[in-house]
């Protein structure tokens, strides 16, 4: 039987790969967009991780991985309408 939340660990763990691919690849052409990318990456992979928290009713870690990808948004939002 599969569970109902692995789908979203399944997407966590793209999100992560591609962040980090993206990262990777990012520092070594030293590109602001693909930094930029890797980072709403990253704040995506915590959302699929707290939405995979909220189906097994674990609501603490829900929000704060919610938490952590609102605010790593927002930062990132801010930074990419500064510098480009």
């Amino acid at each position: 039987m599969k569970h109902p939340y692995k789908k979203f660990f399944q997407l966590q763990l793209l999100m992560m790969g591609l962040a980090l691919l993206l990262g990777v690849i990012a520092l070594v052409k030293a590109s602001l967009i693909m930094i930029i990318a890797a980072f709403y990456f990253l704040a995506f992979s915590f959302i699929f991780e707290g939405l995979a928290e909220h189906k097994k009713q674990h609501t603490l870690p829900f929000a704060q991985q919610i938490a952590r990808a609102f605010f790593i948004i927002i930062l990132i939002s801010y930074l990419a309408i500064i510098l480009i």
